[in-house]
């Protein structure tokens, strides 16, 4: 599924993955509950905060758990 940024995000871990807002990343794993996607934002992969993203395809959402 694809996702586009709502909040511009700086890696803070050398996983993570830094995009601007309104980037579109390409999810790769939503694994867990743990707040955090692995997602492709170009040619580069890493983790990014669900929190940051809403799902822009019509059939897959992205989802995190607001428990």
């Amino acid at each position: 599924p694809r996702c586009v940024a709502l909040f511009a995000y700086d890696a803070q871990q050398e996983d993570e993955l830094s995009f601007p807002v309104d980037a579109v990343l390409e999810i790769l794993d939503q694994a867990g509950n743990s707040g955090w996607f692995k997602a492709r934002y170009g040619n580069q992969v890493g983790l990014i905060p669900s929190t940051y993203v809403k799902s822009i395809d019509e059939h897959n959402t992205c989802k995190f758990n607001t428990e």
